[in-house]
């Protein structure tokens, strides 16, 4: 039996049998304090300021800014908020009218730098001006406009005085704020205390309102007025068309949202999130996720997530792929993502929507040996169950949470694999060629190249030219201190070769094809995907003995070199802080020399694992099941 097996096989049975069916767990509360402690968490910048997610200080950030960046919360504002957001803290003269303003243009001052800048004439702000501003276009902006309460509405639309015209209804105390906004010519153009100003500016006005946000500030009053003959005078045949144009936006701003299903009216069938198109390992977890399914015959959808700067050009999946802009069909998510990520990019961005009345499922990768202790009490409530795909992060989250908690490997394939010749890759055709691919965005430290570095010329004398060292990396930054230093060192042998550009999924595969072994000392691994593809290639492959890759390596079958446990260092691994205590491996360069020698003298025996998408498609429709 293939070694991969016996490991996932008993591990999942017993997990099975003591654990109460997901579907039946108490669900978590996903609701905006779950969110703000969410947004606490990501932004280091906000936590360097407000230390506790408790204070006054971080509410205020939340409601002006970390509504903006996470907009699927935007709306979640309860009564009391919103009473002490709109609540009176000062008066100003505006068009002739006296204005009630209320306490959030003072908190927008405070958050909106840009805003102050540009109302301000050397340094000194005007405080007209911003009170304009704060009403006529940050409201809309930081989505508080459909929120403003009718005290606020009734005084905005307030006939400006002083009107002698009264052929046509007087602008309004919001048409007036905007219309200071422009500049000096737009205003003589467009001069509400004129008939033919007003005519050319109410064109305009209700032109733009629905782009600028204003339609919830627009009393409605004003689309009786748009469809009447009156309007039509004035307006010409440009006020129906409007008024269809405020009606629709009204609509939309007011549209119901449906009630949330539960994961029994939903048919069978897994809805995988994660990075579609993305040329990263996480991109191919959820690729070969799909490719279980096909396996296994379960019906699913993919929803692609934004995977921010990565290169998104692998189009593998192209034409069976969702953009989530409507929730998925079937009763189970699969979430191919780090917890971090299905945070920040789907519960974050999309809301809460996504997790609720569907099984919710963590196949959630990481490397480290312990769980972030600040996320703990937070990101499991996001899933009903996690999925391990190493023993290493099955006993992590064992220890992490209450959720059950269900070892099924990775799929690994290398079907897609072209095979070119080296040349392809501007490498030597006689040489001995080891190989590393990593990616600078992985944590440097963890994937650890310079060790590679310092094996390969410890194994080899300088003047021994039968043998290479290609490594592969991507995501790298001219100017970044670690990537200078690492080149520098690179650069004082010339049989180290540097592949910096991004190469597509077939290309990739045929890279560790071209080359004779594949080497990995690594720092920690969740599973380790280019050791098991270099493995499948039949490829000797030199790793740490440490982690997720040593479920399906062995003394036998692979070289494995010894090293040492030491501590994570401040901010050495993203979302990890010093209360975790976290440890990683620090390989013994003389164990890595001499395993490079023997991965050149002597062939390892075949390795038995099988992590096939048919055999994991197995160990998956039992672990749903």
């Amino acid at each position: 039996m293939p070694a991969a097996v016996a490991i996932a096989e008993p591990i999942a049975k017993a997990d099975t049998a003591r654990q109460t069916p997901a579907q039946q767990l108490p669900k978590a509360v996903l609701d905006v304090k779950l969110a703000k402690q969410f947004a606490w968490l990501l932004r280091k910048d906000v936590r360097d300021v407000y230390t506790t997610q408790d204070n006054p200080g971080f509410d205020e950030w939340w409601l002006i800014k970390g509504r903006m960046e996470f907009p699927a919360w935007a709306d979640d504002l309860p009564p009391s908020t919103l009473n002490a957001l709109f609540e009176p803290a000062g008066t100003a003269n505006m068009g002739g009218l006296t204005l009630q303003v209320p306490k959030v243009v003072s908190m927008l001052a405070k958050h909106r730098p840009d805003a102050v800048k540009e109302l301000s004439l050397n340094g000194q702000l005007n405080p007209q001006k911003f009170v304009a501003w704060a009403l006529a276009r940050g409201l809309s902006e930081h989505k508080l406009a459909q929120h403003a309460p009718r005290s606020l509405l009734v005084m905005l639309d307030q006939a400006l005085p002083a009107h002698t015209d009264t052929t046509m209804p007087a602008a309004s105390l919001l048409m007036y704020l905007l219309w200071s906004l422009l500049d000096e010519s737009t205003q003589k153009a467009k001069d509400i205390h004129t008939l033919a100003g007003r005519q050319s500016f109410m064109l305009w006005f209700f032109g733009v309102a629905p782009q600028l946000g204003l339609v919830p500030l627009i009393a409605g009053r004003w689309l009786s007025w748009l469809q009447s003959a009156e309007a039509t005078q004035h307006l010409g045949q440009s006020a129906m068309p409007l008024a269809n144009s405020l009606r629709n936006a009204k609509e939309q701003t007011t549209a119901n949202t449906p009630s949330p299903s539960t994961a029994a009216d939903k048919p069978f069938g897994l809805n995988i999130y994660g990075f579609a198109y993305g040329e990263l390992g996480i991109g191919e977890d959820l690729r070969m996720a799909v490719e279980c399914c096909e396996a296994a015959g379960i019906a699913y959808h993919v929803v692609n997530v934004d995977a921010g700067d990565a290169r998104q050009a692998d189009l593998h999946l192209k034409g069976k792929v969702s953009d989530g802009t409507e929730l998925p069909p079937y009763n189970t998510n699969l979430f191919c993502l780090p917890a971090f990520d299905t945070v920040s990019r789907v519960f974050m961005q999309k809301g809460a929507a996504v997790f609720e009345g569907y099984r919710n499922i963590g196949w959630w990768p990481w490397e480290l040996a312990v769980f972030p202790k600040a996320w703990k009490p937070y990101a499991f409530d996001l899933v009903d169950e996690v999925w391990a795909s190493s023993q290493f992060l099955y006993d992590m989250y064992q220890q992490s949470t209450d959720k059950p908690v269900k070892l099924v490997p990775l799929a690994v394939s290398v079907a897609r694999m072209k095979p070119y010749p080296r040349k392809h890759y501007g490498l030597p055709e006689k040489k001995f060629l080891f190989l590393y691919i990593f990616d600078f965005n992985s944590s440097v430290a963890r994937k650890n190249p310079m060790a590679a570095v310092q094996a390969f010329k410890q194994a080899f004398k300088p003047t021994d030219n039968t043998v290479g060292l290609v490594l592969k990396t991507m995501n790298t930054k001219p100017n970044n201190p670690e990537w200078q230093a690492f080149l520098k060192e690179c650069q004082t042998d010339k049989r180290i070769q540097l592949i910096t550009e991004t190469l597509d999924r077939p290309e990739v595969l045929g890279l560790i094809n071209a080359c004779d072994a594949y080497v990995s000392l690594h720092r920690a691994e969740g599973f380790g995907r280019t050791l098991a593809e270099a493995m499948l290639l039949g490829k000797p492959v030199v790793a740490t003995n440490y982690s997720g890759n040593v479920d399906y390596m062995t003394q036998s079958s692979t070289y494995l070199v010894d090293a040492k446990l030491i501590n994570v260092k401040d901010s050495e691994y993203q979302w990890s802080d010093l209360e975790d205590k976290q440890v990683w491996a620090d390989v013994s360069i003389s164990s890595a020399a001499s395993q490079l020698i023997k991965s050149i003298e002597n062939k390892p025996e075949k390795s038995l694992f099988n992590f096939s998408p048919k055999r994991i498609s197995e160990i998956l429709t039992e672990a749903l099941h």
